[in-house]
């Protein structure tokens, strides 16, 4: 996997917060922007670097300023669309994972220092075997779960990729939990990130009523 770590400044990077809303890294994820502030946010990116930091709302979502996840993925915007009224259509693709500082500023947006966490994503070596067949087993059921409620439901999964990679993809589709989503974005290890992956879809299974089906994967 090539390096897809971000050469752009990470001192004072803008950050998006959004209720129940967990980007992960290679997920793609539209956004519409209407807010007058981060219509700003997006035109300054814009004119910069085009990267923000996307980050799930940690607590009440109503009060005035609320918390945001302190660990969350920077992505680069790739696709944009600017509307006559000034707001956008945005398309955001997650890159790397960091943790944020936030930033007292004067911007109607909120900013961050972010620092770049070791990315457990790649390494297959680190993941013993067994936990590799544990993730693809109940991915499997999981699948097939999905075309029983869908009979048009078409996905082939990238098991080509390596463990913690795949795992993450796996998630991105298959898991709406936005805490089993923030769970795995954390996970410190590939290891880690694999079983926690197997834990959500198996909770997922093992839920009532429509398997759901998510994400850009």
């Amino acid at each position: 996997m090539t390096d897809d770590r971000p050469t752009i400044p990470l001192d004072d990077v803008p950050v998006f917060p959004l209720p129940g809303v967990v980007l992960l890294p290679e997920q793609r994820l539209p956004l519409h922007i209407f807010e007058p502030r981060y219509r700003a946010m997006v035109r300054d990116a814009l004119e910069a670097h085009a990267h923000l930091v996307v980050a799930n709302i940690d607590g009440d979502p109503t009060v005035e300023v609320p918390a945001f996840a302190r660990i969350a993925t920077l992505g680069r915007i790739v696709a944009h669309q600017r509307l006559p009224d000034g707001r956008f259509n945005i398309l955001v693709e997650g890159a790397v994972r960091v943790e944020l500082r936030e930033l007292s500023v004067s911007t109607p947006y909120r900013r961050a220092e972010a620092t770049l966490l070791s990315d457990p994503i790649a390494d297959n070596a680190e993941v013993p075997p067994r936990d590799r067949a544990a993730l693809l087993s109940v991915l499997s059921q999981v699948i097939h779960a999905a075309r029983r409620r869908q009979t048009r439901f078409d996905y082939v999964a990238p098991t080509e990729l390596p463990t913690a990679r795949l795992a993450m993809r796996v998630v991105d589709r298959f898991v709406n939990l936005p805490a089993w989503r923030q769970r795995v974005l954390e996970a410190p290890t590939p290891a880690a990130r694999v079983a926690l992956a197997t834990q959500s879809l198996a909770e997922v299974l093992s839920e009532a009523g429509t398997l759901p089906v998510t994400g850009s994967a």
